[in-house]
């Protein structure tokens, strides 16, 4: 599906959820999820009838790229002038006090001055049916996908990927404290049919991949839920060059996630965030190709040192699929922390810096760069409106990768614009960690 046919369909849809709807109920429930639906719902920006939207126009990275491909082409850099424009809306349509119907959609088009191959039309959209029972909650949806954009660090520049998904999720409240959740998402990738180190990057990466989710979890206290969750995934790749990477994955993670009070801003929390780590295996069905194990999961926490100053921490590790003909896979590793400096109730500074890594297995005749990166940001946040934020932005990034004779350097500045409201998605997304 282009990009002009998800933009007529979601035309319609919007056509038809306005003559429909009238009225006020919303969704919500005794679950968990349920009460987040809830929130969503009647959060939204605009309200009509029983229609709630929400909507803004975006303009991201808007300035001067130093090397749009980060050294890719070896010792010339390439600098452009660059943004991306896009116009994200998200419509939710009670249809009963316990189903809700929830459109998400996002055109967008990349931009740069004297690059012209570069440019894109991208679009993605999401669509869900929310079921909030008392004891039950239940979401069925799907995503399509239609980016170009650069989705790999192996490779610095921007190729297009498609991806058609279908997902669901069933949680059921066990107790006020503890519920259970089954989520299951199958997803198609599609990459251009490029040619790549001898070979097609389409015969090497295209795949069906289905992921199954069992979880379980403990909410403790108000602003604290604690989790378990197993999951197993399979990956098929659809041209024999890819065939060697047909693969399994094995995970067992623990969670915690600090949220806030109903009505608590969320900075106020003293420390609030995410985190989800475990022990992932990936098993290759060739088994000339060594398998993959050992940490992976994500982290993403914020303390709050004084009423104005607070410190986040990250982390985050998983397998990827390799582009080259000699690896099956890479483990990317990224780490960091920043520092928030509040200036005034809408104005704050920003400061991140961050490690990046991927590392290739050392059995067997496996080929691929070792990248070593590190990141600056800085950035200054501005609150103009109720529905206008800005932000300005420098990045340096400095990057290392076997086979270059030097490292590269690349800088950044730029800012971002926001008018109006974006959207959101519930807490638990189906289909859990991919990889």
């Amino acid at each position: 599906m282009t990009w002009k046919e998800h933009l007529r369909n979601s035309g319609l849809a919007l056509g038809l959820l306005i003559t429909v709807g009238l009225g006020t109920s919303y969704g919500q429930g005794h679950t968990w999820m349920g009460e987040s639906l809830a929130r969503m719902v009647e959060g939204a920006r605009w309200h009509f009838g029983r229609l709630r939207l929400n909507a803004a126009l975006s303009l991201a990275n808007v300035g001067r790229d130093s090397d749009i491909y980060f050294g890719y082409f070896g010792v010339d850099s390439v600098p452009d002038w660059t943004f991306t424009a896009g116009t994200p809306f998200q419509l939710l349509l009670p249809l009963s006090r316990n189903i809700v119907l929830d459109l998400n959609d996002t055109p967008q088009y990349l931009f740069y001055l004297d690059t012209e191959a570069e440019r894109a039309f991208n679009n993605t959209f999401r669509g869900a049916m929310h079921f909030a029972g008392n004891r039950i909650y239940i979401q069925a949806g799907g995503r399509l996908a239609d980016v170009r954009r650069r989705f790999s660090p192996e490779l610095d520049v921007n190729v297009r990927e498609k991806r058609n998904g279908l997902d669901g999720l069933i949680l059921w409240q066990a107790s006020r404290r503890t519920s259970l959740a089954l989520m299951y998402g199958r997803a198609r990738y599609a990459y251009d049919d490029i040619e790549y180190l001898g070979g097609s990057l389409a015969e090497r990466l295209n795949r069906d991949e289905d992921l199954l989710d069992v979880m379980a979890f403990v909410q403790p206290g108000p602003r604290t839920r604690l989790s378990i969750d197993g999951q197993y995934g399979t990956y098929a790749f659809e041209a024999e060059a890819g065939a060697g990477r047909n693969s399994k994955s094995f995970g067992l993670f623990g969670g915690i996630e600090l949220i806030p009070r109903a009505g608590e801003v969320a900075e106020s929390m003293g420390m609030q965030g995410k985190l989800k780590l475990g022990y992932l295996r990936l098993d290759l069905s060739d088994p000339g190709l060594p398998d993959g194990a050992g940490l992976a999961g994500e982290a993403d926490l914020s303390v709050s040192l004084t009423r104005r100053t607070a410190v986040r921490v990250f982390f985050s590790r998983g397998f990827e699929f390799s582009v080259f003909s000699g690896a099956a896979y890479y483990r990317a590793t990224r780490f960091g922390a920043g520092l928030l400096q509040s200036l005034s109730r809408k104005a704050s500074l920003s400061y991140d810096l961050s490690f990046g890594r991927n590392d290739y297995p050392t059995e067997g005749e496996i080929q691929g760069p070792g990248d070593r990166l590190a990141l600056h940001r800085i950035g200054l946040n501005l609150t103009l409106a109720r529905d206008l934020v800005a932000a300005l932005f420098g990045t340096i990034g400095h990057r290392t990768r076997a086979g270059l004779a030097e490292p590269r350097d690349r800088y950044f500045l730029g800012i971002n614009l926001t008018y109006g409201a974006v959207g959101r998605e519930l807490p638990l997304s189906p289909g859990g960690t991919a990889r």
